[in-house]
């Protein structure tokens, strides 16, 4: 039977999907008969805390892929127990008002959203419960509700279909996220790159003898590392089933997997594989030309955590790009080390988005996080793309060392956003513009499998203790916790909160009142956004036009 790649998802999810591009496409590459599902619902919303910065300004204290886990533990219980759930009884009103307040939201909306989320996976198991044999969850910390609720619903659906998770939070959290295989709602865990594995799930091999794979047989979990593709192996990205209408008409590729760098609050570097590899020149022009042939995108995202580890290598993709003269936008995450010379043969290739990961203007903020980057190298990165035309997000983060030392990165930004705004470039009309620059500040957070998760995880994070409990629930909060314990579920920035919401919107002031242009991917969003009113204004005056038109043929009739 078919092999069901499912993602689950809400619209405020936009990034598109690559992973699951890449895998259907190598499972077809391997005659194996596969169908992408991507569920994007439209009936509830993320928490406004993971997309609305004013709320961002007091930053959770969530370790990262863990905050849901509470409520998600009874949910799934519930379910496997009677297959209902009623959040007005029991133990689900004190969860549901802890996590509500952790969220920075009422209770009646968190309970709204889950009710919301619980009906809408309901109905779509009705889609597929009976048509595959396997179904493979592509699931990150934006979708680990949805994902662990409609694994349990397929469950009870389907006792005999075969589960398996994968995606970043998995192979972040794996060691969490063992206690769902205990709970029997999903089967294997599949951690690194996923081709391998699913090909060999594919053709049936036992869970247990598949490298790459996570499982759980006679109360012991088994797990042998995942072998490391080589990518100049690996066809094209497949997006088939996935239009990309629904994200802007943008589609991703991709040249390289894992990261040169160490980055202490950053855990990509292990999503691949210890071991970084890269694509050819060939095989990525390759990619670009048959996206752009097959499906059309108007953008294309690189997708990796940075396009120049070698700057020859960077180099000799831009001359193959200029050569090729894709008629596309491209944008994607750079580490600071490129000359005013490379940027503006950037901007020639197509690149009208850098991504920069500056993170911090202190030199002693950088080293402490081991980016191996310079206030000098930030700052001139940021100018020579600026000045090419390059559209730039400066990515920073706040609250990673002590009060002191955020001050001074804080008041370094401030002074860099204040001298910056006074350049202006011409544009190709002639006319004198300001430089297409956002700083975009972001709060510490504390990520499974990175270096810095590893080194506080004993002294800075704790496991969940209920805010709410209500009498009569006291045994049933205290076994949860229990159950719970071995989990990090909450961590301690090195400064409070407050003053990283304080520094945060310090920042966010200056770049607001910097009077930077606007450019390159928002630019683009936006005005698909508007064209997409214009062409839904003009079918909607077409049809009643068409319905006017019916009705006055209607009429001569009835007059003849």
């Amino acid at each position: 039977m078919t092999f069901a790649l499912v993602k689950i998802s809400c619209v405020n999810d936009r990034l598109v999907p690559l992973g699951l591009a890449c895998l259907q496409a190598y499972l077809k590459e391997h005659s194996i008969d596969v169908k992408v599902l991507n569920f994007r619902a439209t009936e509830y919303s993320l928490p406004k805390i993971a997309s609305d910065p004013l709320i961002q300004l007091k930053p959770p204290k969530f370790v990262m892929n863990h905050q849901d886990f509470p409520l998600l533990v009874m949910i799934v219980d519930q379910l496997l127990f009677d297959g209902n759930i009623n959040f007005g009884e029991g133990i689900f009103p004190d969860l549901i008002e802890d996590y509500a307040n952790r969220l920075c939201e009422s209770s009646s909306i968190t309970r709204k959203r889950f009710e919301t989320i619980i009906a809408y996976l309901k109905n779509i198991i009705l889609e597929i419960c009976n048509d595959f044999a396997t179904v493979g969850l592509s699931i990150d910390y934006l979708n680990v509700v949805e994902s662990v609720i409609f694994s349990t619903l397929l469950r009870l659906a389907n006792p005999k279909i075969k589960i398996v998770w994968g995606g970043p939070t998995i192979t972040q959290s794996y060691e969490s996220y063992r206690l769902w295989l205990v709970r029997g709602i999903v089967d294997g865990l599949v951690i690194g790159e996923g081709e391998k594995p699913l090909l060999d799930i594919s053709n049936n091999t036992e869970l247990k003898n598949i490298s790459g794979v996570m499982g759980l047989e006679n109360g012991e979990f088994f797990y042998t590392p995942g072998i490391q593709l080589d990518l100049n192996t690996l066809p094209t990205p497949d997006y088939t089933d996935l239009p990309l209408d629904t994200y802007y008409h943008i589609a991703s590729v991709y040249r390289s997997r894992g990261c040169t760098n160490r980055c202490k609050f950053c855990a990509e570097w292990k999503l691949f594989g210890r071991r970084f590899r890269i694509r050819s020149v060939e095989k990525v022009i390759n990619d670009i030309k048959s996206i752009i042939r097959d499906h059309q995108p108007r953008y294309i995202i690189f997708g990796e955590s940075l396009i120049n580890d070698d700057l020859g290598y960077f180099e000799k993709l831009c001359d193959a790009m200029i050569k090729e003269n894709f008629k596309v936008q491209f944008g994607t995450h750079f580490r600071a080390n490129i000359t005013l010379k490379l940027a503006k043969k950037a901007k020639e290739a197509g690149f009208n988005d850098a991504w920069i990961g500056v993170e911090a203007l202190s030199d002693a903020d950088l080293k402490e996080m081991n980016k191996g980057t310079t206030i000098n190298q930030n700052i001139s990165t940021i100018a020579n793309f600026a000045k090419a035309g390059v559209n730039v997000i400066a990515m920073l983060v706040v609250g990673f060392s002590d009060i002191d030392e955020e001050e001074k990165n804080c008041s370094n930004i401030e002074g860099a956003i204040n001298y910056y705004s006074k350049f202006k470039i011409t544009n190709n009309e002639g006319n004198e513009i300001p430089l297409s620059i956002q700083w975009r500040p972001a709060p510490m957070f504390l990520v499974p499998g990175s270096l810095n998760y590893y080194e506080k995880r004993e002294t800075t994070t704790r496991s969940w203790n209920s805010t709410v409990v209500s009498e009569g629930n006291e045994l049933f909060i205290q076994g949860l916790e229990l159950e719970l314990g071995d989990i990090p579920y909450e961590f301690d920035r090195p400064i409070p909160d407050t003053e990283v919401g304080r520094l945060m919107k310090r920042i966010q002031k200056a770049d607001r009142e910097a009077g930077f242009a606007i450019g390159g991917i928002a630019q683009h969003v936006i005005s698909y956004m508007m064209e997409d009113r214009r062409n839904k204004r003009s079918r909607r005056k077409q049809e009643r036009i068409g319905i006017i038109a019916q009705r006055f043929e209607s009429k001569k009739n009835i007059i003849q």
